[in-house]
Order: C-alpha cells, then structure tokens, then sequence
C-alpha cells in the first residue's frame, strides 16, 4: 500500500481530521505532508485532536448560550415589536402603491407623442 492510501485510512479511522479541514483550521495537503513527514505514531496527531476537541466545545457552548437567550425573551414586547414592523410595512405598502397609481395615471393621461423616425411620404420623389 501506498502513502497516499495509508493516509486515506488513517483519516478515516481519525474522523476529528474532518472536523479540522471543514473547521477551516488546515488543509487536507497540510495533513498529508504531516502523515508523510512524522507518520501515525506522533504527538502531533494528540495535539489536532485537542484543537479539534475544543472547537467542539466553543460551537456547544454557544448553543447552550443561544438557548439561554432565548429562554429570557419576552414575548409580550417581540409581539409588540412584530406588531410595530407591521404596521410601518403596511404603511410603507400603501406608499409605493399610491405611487405607482399615480406614475401610471401619469402616463395614461400624457398626449402620445408622434414618432419623429417615421418620415410620412406624400408624393413619390
């Protein structure tokens, strides 16, 4: 076998690999030149798996934080907040469609101009 395919197995069997390349902390080619230069068996590979340990660690603990926020949301004032955007919506609406009706009445009204690229010919020349 391979260095390539021993590499492949080996990040197979290290599923926290894949969690350090989608992280955006290193490089599949990173990896492999480190597989390359020290191999398997090093402390280099304890130590990706630390990082990649405490990522794990920060997206849980901001979840845990996002959900703590949310338990602490009144809901009386976002439903009061919804019902303020509403109606500025709805304000905004009537706006643009009084507008429009007016730009239309506009055009419908103006005389039609004649088309000064149409010569009109009355005689044979």
């Amino acid at each position: 076998m391979d260095k390539k395919e021993e590499f492949k197995e080996f990040a197979s069997k290290n599923k926290y690999l894949f969690n350090l390349v989608s992280s955006g902390k290193t490089t599949w080619q990173k990896l492999y030149e480190t597989y390359d230069i020290y191999g398997p068996d090093t402390e280099v590979w304890s130590k990706l798996r630390g990082n990649s340990k405490e990522s794990n660690i920060n997206v849980s603990d901001t979840v845990k934080s996002f959900i703590s926020n949310l338990k602490n949301i009144d809901t009386d004032k976002l439903e009061e907040n919804v019902s303020s955007l509403q109606k500025a919506l709805g304000f905004l609406e009537e706006i643009v469609t009084i507008r429009n009706t007016k730009s239309e009445e506009k055009k419908k009204s103006a005389p039609k101009k004649k088309d000064s690229t149409v010569v009109e010919r009355f005689f044979d020349d």
